[in-house]
């Protein structure tokens, strides 16, 4: 076990909270060890690491520890590096994944997507398209951080209708994806709505998500609760 690894590990033990683990665990489902540390702490801890280009980290076994493998995620996304560089980084750091709190605390937050979108396009096509459900709401994530915009709402609707993972948290990503698009952009969202090739189950719950948005209006929420399958 390299240096590296067991000084992180032992910040992260020294930061355990019982209780914290305890709700965590409550609300994220997991095979990973988890410890019970909070993420203010864990984004210090991430940055640190990230302003040192350690990839010692980001390579080294977590050891199936929560906070360790989440930590990996985050150490990636707060690289000031091209996306792309990092992609086989990332690829590894997503194979670890089991639970939707790694996905949603990391891929949205890489630091230079904004300037490489079309770059990623090709990356998050291919996500959309894995059997690993994780992978997919990476994909997804991705899509409602950063393309939910007037000029690429036909690419995100045509992406949303391409995935075929029935995996409920691939399935309640993509769900959260059209909400997004619904908040922003409502009339678009729900000429959508009327015509999709959605499955049943993502269709209504993407309407029961946008619903239960505060920024969507109560006359556009009764407009799509009328068109609920």
């Amino acid at each position: 076990m390299n240096d590296e690894k067991m000084s992180v590990l032992n910040e992260l033990k020294n930061l355990a909270e019982t209780d914290y683990k305890v709700f965590n665990s409550r609300i994220i489902p997991t095979r990973q060890i988890m410890l019970g540390v909070r993420m203010p702490a864990l984004r210090k801890i991430a940055k640190n690491t990230a302003e040192q280009k350690n990839f010692d980290f980001v390579q080294c076994d977590k050891q199936n520890i929560y906070e360790m493998i989440l930590l990996e995620g985050m150490v990636l996304s707060y690289m000031d590096q091209s996306f792309k560089d990092l992609l086989p980084y990332t690829e590894q750091f997503l194979d670890k994944v089991d639970n939707w709190a790694q996905i949603d605390a990391t891929v949205g937050k890489f630091r230079r997507i904004v300037r490489e979108k079309e770059d990623i396009l090709p990356v998050i096509r291919k996500w959309l398209k894995s059997d690993k459900e994780f992978v997919v709401r990476a994909g997804l994530v991705l899509l409602l951080t950063h393309y939910v915009e007037k000029e690429r709402l036909n690419l995100v609707f045509n992406l949303s209708q391409s995935v075929v993972h029935t995996g409920h948290y691939a399935h309640m990503a993509n769900a959260w994806l059209i909400s997004v698009c619904m908040a922003k952009y409502p009339e678009e969202t729900i000429a959508f709505f009327r015509k999709n090739t959605l499955d049943k189950k993502t269709h209504n719950k993407a309407i029961q998500k946008s619903r239960e948005s505060y920024r969507v209006s109560k006359e556009h929420k009764d407009m799509i609760l009328a068109l609920k399958l």
